[in-house]
């Protein structure tokens, strides 16, 4: 049968679909982008309709597991305190803005269950797909390329799509840059993957994100360690990384536009660490005086939280600066970093309902001794270090339950056998 068949390819042209629907058109941006998503999350369910009924057990192993029992039981706290208001009066929350961006994730992940020998090629592929539709899609609708183009860049960052900023644009990238970059160094698929790692890395350096151009720095060296051989080859490749790292340090610290883009925010956060009145000119400022807001408060509610997203209701949340007509005013913001963001928004208990699923995953991956999923796992999650540092994740993203469901897999792919 055609399906059958052809199961790794569709899956592949599914997968895709579902990342370039959801990670650069986005649901906001317009409604015919919204009814593009529903379109294709809605091809692929019937997909995978498909594939439980002529394989049930597989199916009720995709869909009963640790992984979908952590989706289900934070969406259903979000859902509660989004939809019921609990604590401070937020209208943030969308049933249908949440299953848009959990759906997809669950629906990649069934794909995969039922792909398990193909799996690092599927997501290499889906993902070199969708780093080449990012780069088009932010040509389009990203002004800031014309800056680039007629020559009045000053510290313009690049990346932005329908579905977010340069730096979302930048964290997802380098979550599909792992096994592609992964498949190019162990697998040497130069020539297959070549040419969309080139373009995501770049993706990630124009937009100037830290968030993401510091994971990709640990990739390398997570991947070097995992993969060398003894330790004459692990030295001899850590010093060429050495090597590349000062020379790439010397580039940005001394081309102008290098600088401009990634070296001046880098400079910024290291300047700005020790000051004691926060800038709030600045991006590392304002993310100091909304820690130091959040610890003075998170102590008021810290078990169940102060609400969905209730830091930006609050009156010492006015952090963030800008100008109308040459004057200043300042207007609330987002904490902008996951971990105080659920701690702040649902306390203690929420913390422990999100976190404990990548916890456990890397754990279980350790534990494999497979140093496939060791190298994949590890990468995955030490990217959504910085990541969460940088940004509140929880809600307005697939990202990090697209990183989170994928790991999940690769730790099962692992336990029956390592990856080619």
């Amino acid at each position: 049968m055609f399906l059958e068949k052809n199961k790794k390819l569709i899956s592949i042209c599914l997968i895709s679909l579902l990342l370039f629907a959801r990670f650069d058109l986005g649901i906001v941006y317009s409604k015919i982008f919204m009814l593009i998503n529903v379109a294709i999350n809605g091809l692929t369910i019937l997909y995978c309709g498909y594939l439980g009924l002529n394989d049930k057990k597989t199916i009720k192993k995709a869909i009963v597991n640790p992984a979908i029992l952590w989706v289900f039981l934070f969406s259903v706290l979000v859902f509660i305190y989004g939809h019921f208001k609990i604590g401070t009066y937020t209208d943030m929350y969308s049933r249908q803005y949440a299953l848009l961006t959990i759906v997809p994730a669950i629906l990649i992940m069934i794909i995969l269950y039922y792909n398990m020998d193909d799996m690092l090629d599927i997501l290499s592929v889906a993902g070199s797909f969708t780093i080449v539709t990012t780069l088009i899609t932010s040509l389009k609708y990203d002004y800031v390329w014309g800056e680039w183009v007629d020559g009045t860049i000053s510290e313009s960052r690049v990346g932005a799509t329908p579905a977010g900023t340069c730096v979302d644009t930048a964290n997802f990238i380098i979550i599909l840059l792992i096994p592609v970059i992964y498949n190019i160094y162990v697998n040497k698929s130069w020539k297959k993957y070549a040419l969309p790692a080139a373009l995501g890395i770049f993706l990630i350096f124009a937009s100037g994100a830290k968030a993401a151009i510091i994971p990709l720095a640990f990739v390398f060296i997570i991947l070097i360690i995992g993969t060398s051989k003894d330790k004459k080859v692990l030295r001899r490749n850590l010093l060429v990384l050495g090597i590349a790292g000062v020379l790439g340090i010397i580039l940005i610290m001394s081309v102008p536009l290098l600088y401009r883009i990634i070296g001046a925010r880098f400079v910024e956060l290291f300047t700005s660490l020790n000051d004691t009145e926060y800038d709030l000119h600045t991006s590392t400022g304002q993310r100091m005086a909304v820690t130091a807001e959040f610890k003075k408060h998170f102590g008021e509610h810290p078990i169940f939280g102060h609400g969905f997203y209730a830091f930006k209701e609050m009156p010492y949340s006015q952090l963030e600066e800008y100008k109308v007509d040459g004057v200043v005013n300042y207007r609330h913001i987002h904490i902008h970093n996951n971990f105080m963001e659920i701690l702040f928004g649902f306390g203690i208990v929420g913390f422990i309902l999100y976190y404990w699923l990548p916890v456990y995953v890397l754990i279980k991956s350790f534990m494999s001794k497979n140093k496939q999923v060791i190298i994949l796992v590890l990468s995955i999650m030490v990217s959504f270090l910085f990541i969460d540092l940088g940004l509140d994740m929880f809600y307005n993203y697939m990202t990090p339950y697209f990183a989170y469901l994928v790991a999940y897999c690769i730790l099962k792919k692992g336990e029956n056998e390592s990856f080619s």
